[in-house]
């Protein structure tokens, strides 16, 4: 006979090999232990889970100092710990020992990974910076061409265009301390110029996307349905700008190099030395 040991919530990143470790000895234990548990999956990306981790280090303060790895467990509320614990703590109440190879859990996470990008509604983009000729790293975007298409396509279109209108090699011109990095004049650098990819401006698509959250990725405008290839990206949540800018998506990779855009020595709002979209496109097309 088996009795119910409970609720098992388990959170982590959907590239995590131990996060799918965790998934699949849930799934066995489904199928040999009927009824035992019930279970809560979340596969988060990685600025969902940095999300996740902060709100949960002001919850359980102590236990979390120093926690390192993309997957946390829970069972009836109280933390179990990372992947390992969770196994150990399988094993020691259903008797389950897991004989998969450290490679199979690999090859499911990139599938997971993978099957995330190819999401048909969204577009995963990326875009690397350089400031002062020195790399800065890599940001990816997931925009919400089902939301917005016509916003997501100017901007794809500019992102991956060989043509003249294109945004790689571009310069961020602006940088609001508190507020939202801005660029995507490719013809000027200097933020007075805006065209999309069609020519000229289009209209304001809809309001549907938030400013709820650091990260938020839009279309810069001078009034309403003036939107042309100029963008922003915001360093906090930034409700004001909610039913005047047409948002489009958010970070789900890269945080640090907001971080470090954000912190960048500014005259007048315009970064001292040279910050540049050095590449960008489809993360699809470059993986």
């Amino acid at each position: 006979s088996t009795q119910s040991t409970g609720d098992v919530e388990v959170y982590g990143k959907i590239k995590d090999h131990d996060f799918h470790m965790v998934k699949m000895a849930i799934d066995t234990l489904a199928r040999t232990h009927s009824g035992a548990l019930n279970s809560r999956i979340h596969a988060l990306t990685d600025t969902d889970w940095e999300h996740f981790l902060n709100n949960k280090k002001n919850e359980i303060r102590g236990e979390l100092w120093g926690f390192k790895c993309g997957i946390m467990a829970f069972v009836q509320g109280e933390l179990i710990g990372n992947g390992d614990d969770f196994m150990r703590w399988a094993r020691e109440k259903f008797a389950m020992v897991d004989f998969r190879p450290p490679a199979f859990y690999e090859a499911l996470s990139n599938q997971a990974y993978k099957s995330h990008l190819e999401n048909p509604e969204h577009e995963v983009i990326y875009v690397d910076f350089v400031h002062d000729k020195r790399p800065m790293g890599r940001v990816i975007f997931e925009l919400f061409k089902d939301v917005v298409p016509d916003t997501v396509s100017n901007f794809c279109k500019l992102l991956s265009s060989k043509t003249e209108k294109k945004y790689v090699s571009s310069t961020m011109h602006r940088i609001v301390k508190h507020g939202w990095v801005q660029g995507g004049d490719y013809m000027g650098g200097s933020g007075a110029k805006s065209d999309s990819f069609a020519g000229g401006k289009f209209p304001d698509e809809n309001f549907a996307i938030k400013h709820d959250r650091r990260g938020t990725i839009g279309m810069a405008n001078d009034g309403p349905h003036t939107n042309g290839s100029q963008f922003y990206i915001t360093f906090g949540p930034a409700p004001w700008m909610d039913g005047k800018y047409v948002a489009m998506g958010y970070i789900i990779e890269g945080m640090s190099v907001l971080d470090d855009i954000e912190s960048i020595e500014t005259y007048n709002e315009r970064p001292k030395r040279p910050l540049i979209l050095h590449d960008c496109g489809l993360l699809s097309e470059a993986l």
